[in-house]
């Protein structure tokens, strides 16, 4: 994280604006205010870190914001100069809830061949009842997304049925023709963010770590599998620690929720740190908890590159996005049933060379797939160039 943090004192520069282009076909690229976290992460700060050192590409961050949940993202009046307007050849926004047709219309004004691109990372449309999320995104929410979506030139997800999704969604509600170009954009690692980490040696002991990252959002999502993990706990007793990261396990009453089990948590860290503490942790195994509802076809795959990069074994919903990234029991597990749930994990236990074999099969396929390689920057250029 050693390039982040140095981006976190310098992201307010604007030198170099001035400067030519150093080729006709090079595209500039403006990523807008990207919040640390990991979307900010993984679909602004490591393109623009990893594309501007690139081969036909020049590449520019706005000021990088610090997550705060308990405020509303937005972007200030001041956050884009006109400087950088005139600079760019994309300006590639996150996802906007609010009214910015005056921002949209006052950067076409300034640069008339520019093109608007957001960047889609989530569902927030059609979200279930059922599902946290139904209250988070208010109807304001998702109506100001829409309006903001048909404003732009071009959308990109990084998840295919997200895209595809969200495509369909703004031709049906959509009286006249839509002429947004939809391109699906894959979120890529890279060698940045594990810069300046340092291993802590694993605990000498027989313990499984069955790991879990999430917050109070996936309270169901770790409801529904309760029974599993109760199970897998009653057979195994001390030999199996089940760990979560990024929650205290209390609702927002202030109640422990899965007090019937015997739970280690870690809070939530600065994204400056995750990959240290995902790391500090030592999991065996990452469980991704999901109901099987269709919201779910449409989730971030983060966790598994996550996961994937340091040789830790998957286990995640069957018939969600991850079935975009994992090859069934040759690079993680996936299971729909509670029966398969408890079934794979009691595999991955007792069978520490298949959960080792599975780790490695991972982390090579994320390094090799889900890299700033050629093939996968040959993607950043037939969508920009």
């Amino acid at each position: 994280m050693k390039k982040v943090r140095e981006l976190l004192k310098k992201s307010d520069r604007k030198d170099g604006l001035e400067k030519a282009k150093p080729s006709a076909d090079t595209v500039r690229l403006l990523y807008v205010s990207p919040l640390l976290n990991a979307d900010g992460y993984y679909r602004m700060i490591l393109p623009y870190l990893e594309l501007g050192t690139k081969k036909d590409f020049e590449t520019r961050v706005t000021s990088v914001s610090k997550w705060d949940f308990a405020k509303t993202f937005t972007i200030g009046t001041d956050t884009l100069q006109e400087e950088e307007i005139r600079w760019a050849d994309y300006i590639i926004f996150p996802m906007l809830m609010g009214n910015y047709t005056y921002l949209f219309q006052a950067i076409r004004i300034l640069n008339p061949n520019i093109y608007l691109v957001m960047d889609v990372t989530r569902q927030i449309h059609n979200i279930p009842k059922a599902h946290q999320d139904y209250e988070v995104y208010t109807k304001e929410d998702q109506d100001g997304l829409f309006q903001n979506l048909l404003q732009m030139d071009m959308i990109t997800t990084p998840i295919k049925r997200l895209c595809k999704f969200y495509q369909e969604y703004l031709h049906r509600f959509t009286q006249e023709k839509v002429s947004i170009a939809f391109f699906w954009l894959p979120s890529l690692i890279s060698n940045i963010g594990f810069e300046g980490i340092f291993p802590i040696l694993k605990p000498n002991d027989d313990v499984v770590r069955i790991g879990m990252i999430g917050s109070a959002k996936a309270i169901e999502d770790y409801r529904y599998l309760l029974p599993v993990l109760k199970k897998i706990k009653e057979k195994y007793k001390d030999k199996v620690a089940l760990v979560i990261f990024g929650w205290d396990g209390k609702n927002s009453k202030d109640i422990a929720v899965l007090q019937q089990l015997d739970i280690t948590y870690h809070k939530s860290v600065s994204f400056l740190d995750y990959y240290q503490t995902f790391k500090n942790l030592h999991f065996d195994i990452l469980v991704i908890p999901m109901r099987p509802v269709l919201y779910y076809a449409y989730a971030n795959t983060t966790l598994f590159m996550e996961a994937a990069a340091i040789g830790v074994p998957v286990l995640a919903l069957k018939g969600s996005s991850y079935n975009e990234v994992i090859d069934h029991e040759k690079n993680g597990l996936l299971a729909l049933e509670l029966s398969e749930w408890e079934e794979a994990l009691q595999l991955l236990i007792d069978e520490p060379q298949f959960r080792k074999r599975l780790g490695e099969n991972a982390k090579k396929w994320v390094w090799k797939h889900r890299v700033y390689t050629q093939k996968n920057i040959s993607i950043f250029k037939n969508i920009f160039i």
